[in-house]
């Protein structure tokens, strides 16, 4: 860092350490330190090891893009399959029950370095620029390889909690259909489809549906708790708040679409561990591209079923040349005004749709986020730097989120997508990153309000908090918080980051602690 970047740092010190207690010099001690952090991450921000060990101390909130299976490292689904005593097919790495003839135990691989390689190869990303296939094909083929070993969603999530942890991630929204989706599916599949949505929707619950929803939120619930008891006492994985969306598949055939989605709303609906729903899969399939509007339709009509469940949705994961131009032009319009979408996963292809800057309004206007994954688009859609729209959803004032799509499959995490942004864009500040995070938890879909006297506006505190320090409470704040789960992530994560930036400053008599995460 340059001399005047440290005289800078100085005197901005200075300023805040003469401050008083009251209500305006706080606020001025907090914009005080965030000038000096500025200073500081511009002086870092070219070096992109410099930045790694930044991002990953600074308190990040919440990963809100997050598929469960795909989010856990190859290496840990090779455990998973060990511990189930799972055995693979040797000509393509696929996982299965069957342990006769040419079939290998996954757990041979503990002492077969070249097995264990060749796994974790097909299982994710690692090496794939090696394969004669592209990174797009590669992604979405691990899946139906690594599948068998995904059951024990207990041991997968427990790693994801720990993981978090280590790199100041407190909160994560997990994509699932464990429990349940298969048997939605199979379901609306012995009904068949019925394009009267009304109709359908009642030969469902009278099938079972909310029997099926019920042994799906019982499944999470016990799951998720032995989730926490695997980890070790010591592990701050254990105090990482993890929610769920209810997912559905686009590729499948429209009857069982439509009964995953109605599934999904029904558990969203009555499970307190579920906080959502999304609709999954690749977006350019062409099941997923022919019936598009219809499936927008089909979550319109659920939406009116059940208002009060948030909906979350992959929309425009699109590029010119991995589909004809006319797909292209409406995913994410139809996703935000017919789909009901509280947030958009990717919303890469945004430019090339017939009305962008209508839709682009819209969401700023209804404070409708886009949830950003630089590494997914660069390795799935080769999109990256100047031809993704990053600079596009920051420029127009759309809320945005950082998150990590499928980390385990890319190799990746949360904190890369930080960096990314950071060393690309020199137009994103500090401030901007500041706001990342607080976006991670004010679009979240926690229970209940927020601690900002206008969501989305960090400028100012419900009345009930304000004078109180970042991370501390008074009775009346106190109150308010055990009220609302968002309101006290929130809090937890403003004296996070308060902690962090007087690290950067003066780390020497810093108290920081290495994480303290959301309960």
């Amino acid at each position: 860092m340059s001399i005047k970047a440290v005289i800078l740092i100085a005197l901005v010190l200075f300023i805040a350490t003469s401050q008083g207690s009251t209500l305006k010099e706080k606020e001025a001690d907090g914009i005080s330190r965030e000038i000096a952090v500025s200073t500081f991450f511009e002086g870092i921000r070219d070096n992109p090891e410099e930045l790694r060990a930044f991002f990953l101390s600074m308190p990040k909130g919440g990963d809100l893009h997050n598929h469960l299976t795909g989010a856990v490292y190859a290496e840990g689904l090779i455990d998973a399959a060990s511990s189930d005593s799972l055995c693979i097919y040797l000509n393509n790495y696929s996982t299965t029950k069957i342990c006769t003839g040419s079939n290998k135990k996954v757990s041979k691989a503990y002492s077969d370095p070249q097995l264990y390689s060749h796994l974790v190869d097909a299982w994710s990303m690692r090496d794939s620029k090696f394969l004669n296939v592209s990174g797009h094909d590669q992604f979405f083929s691990t899946f139906a390889r690594f599948g068998g070993a995904t059951n024990n969603m207990s041991l997968l999530v427990a790693e994801l909690r720990s993981r978090a942890a280590s790199e100041n991630v407190a909160y994560l929204e997990l994509m699932t259909s464990a429990y349940g989706g298969s048997d939605a599916a199979f379901l609306g599949s012995r009904f068949g489809w019925d394009e009267n949505f009304t109709r359908f929707y009642d030969k469902l619950i009278t099938g079972g549906l909310k029997e099926i929803a019920k042994k799906a939120s019982t499944g999470l619930n016990e799951s998720d708790a032995r989730s926490i008891k695997i980890l070790k006492a010591g592990d701050p994985g254990r105090n990482v708040t993890v929610k769920y969306l209810y997912t559905a598949s686009r590729i499948k055939p429209k009857q069982e679409v439509f009964a995953q989605l109605a599934l999904a709303f029904e558990v969203a609906n009555s499970s307190p561990l579920v906080v959502g729903i999304n609709l999954l899969s690749a977006e350019d399939n062409l099941t997923a591209l022919e019936d598009y509007s219809l499936q927008m339709s089909m979550i319109q009509f659920l939406h009116g079923k059940y208002p009060n469940v948030k909906i979350a949705l992959h929309a425009g994961e699109l590029d010119l040349g991995l589909v004809p131009p006319e797909d292209l032009r409406f995913h994410i319009k139809e996703a935000v005004e017919v789909g009901h979408a509280s947030r958009i996963g990717h919303g890469v292809d945004i430019m090339r749709e017939i009305g962008s800057q209508k839709t682009l309004s819209e969401m700023a206007q209804d404070k409708v986020a886009v949830e950003i994954m630089p590494v997914s688009n660069k390795v799935i859609l080769e999109v990256s730097g100047e031809d993704h729209p990053f600079p596009v959803y920051l420029s127009r004032g759309i809320p945005i989120v950082l998150a990590s799509d499928d980390p385990g499959v890319l190799r990746t995490d949360l904190t890369e997508q930080f960096v990314i942004i950071a060393h690309t864009y020199p137009q994103a500040k500090y401030s901007d990153f500041n706001r990342f995070a607080r976006n991670s938890l004010e679009y979240s879909f926690l229970k209940g309000e927020g601690i900002w006297a206008i969501p989305g506006d960090y400028s100012q505190l419900r009345k009930a908090c304000i004078g109180v320090d970042p991370g501390e409470e008074n009775k009346e704040c106190k109150v308010f918080l055990e009220k609302n789960e968002k309101a006290k992530a929130q809090w937890k994560l403003e004296g996070d980051l308060a902690s962090f930036e007087i690290g950067i400053i003066n780390p020497v008599t810093s108290s920081r602690p290495e994480m303290v995460v959301a309960c």
